[in-house]
């Protein structure tokens, strides 16, 4: 996660799905995984506001999309993580953070502890981890990944987790979603998994990875009505229309 991102199409469903679990019943405890802003042109996908009739996105939920609408109109320079903090809060009480910046190398290892001391058990029943690029195999030392090393850690403390992923350019996505999926079956075989694929902006793919005992508290669907129309590609959307939220998402493969 940079700063920079903040307020874009990606932070929009992000909002919109940690809004969802709180809703739950969860206690939410968010490993932003901070990096520096760069030069590079992510978080660039800010239009989605701009969306009219069919193509509208208001519809996902609108509270969220105008609490979001000024951040996202923000320049680039004055983008904060703090302002995404203060609407997570709005709609959860139970949310802590870990907003502090990663390091590449050796002294990674000091940013996860902290992330893992701050975000205790007593405080958060289900961690979201944010990265910049998402989950890259057992261990390792980049600021811009996590590992199954660390979410494994959280699991044995028993956390849930949901992770960011982002799905590369090279490949079919489909197939991506598969292959990290079936990574986090490897790596939490006790674990019940659902997946959320945002299509809109740049691709994406949310893991929930949930314990038995929390079973309870999440819905028998991996559907999310309010983020449908984020998991469909825009020309798709727009032939359903803003009325297809309430569409079951299976009969819109």
């Amino acid at each position: 996660m940079k700063a920079q991102y903040v307020g874009d199409i990606g932070d929009f469903g992000k909002v919109i799905l940690l809004k969802h679990f709180a809703g739950l019943g969860f206690k939410i405890g968010v490993n932003w995984v901070m990096t520096e802003n760069d030069e590079r042109a992510d978080g660039k996908h800010r239009d989605y506001v701009n969306y009219c009739g069919r193509d509208c996105l208001c519809c996902c939920d609108e509270t969220v999309f105008d609490q979001i609408l000024p951040f996202a109109k923000k320049k680039k320079a004055d983008r904060k993580i703090s302002d995404l903090e203060g609407l997570i809060r709005g709609f959860s009480e139970r949310v802590v953070f870990y907003s502090k910046k990663y390091v590449g190398g050796a002294a990674r290892r000091t940013c996860e502890d902290e992330a893992f001391t701050e975000l205790s058990s007593d405080l958060a029943d289900l961690v979201f981890s944010d990265p910049d690029n998402g989950v890259d195999g057992e261990e390792g030392a980049s600021s811009k990944r996590v590992y199954f090393l660390d979410l494994k850690r959280y699991w044995k403390r028993k956390q849930s987790l949901l992770t960011y992923h982002h799905l590369s350019r090279k490949g079919i996505h489909d197939e991506q979603v598969c292959k990290i999926r079936s990574d986090f079956q490897k790596a939490f075989p006790e674990g019940r998994l659902s997946t959320y694929h945002l299509r809109r902006g740049t691709a994406r793919v949310y893991v929930l990875c949930i314990r038995e005992e929390h079973i309870p508290k999440v819905d028998s669907k991996d559907s999310i009505s309010a983020i449908l129309p984020l998991t469909m590609k825009k020309a798709d959307w727009a032939k359903f229309g803003k009325s297809s939220c309430k569409i079951d998402l299976a009969h819109t493969n």
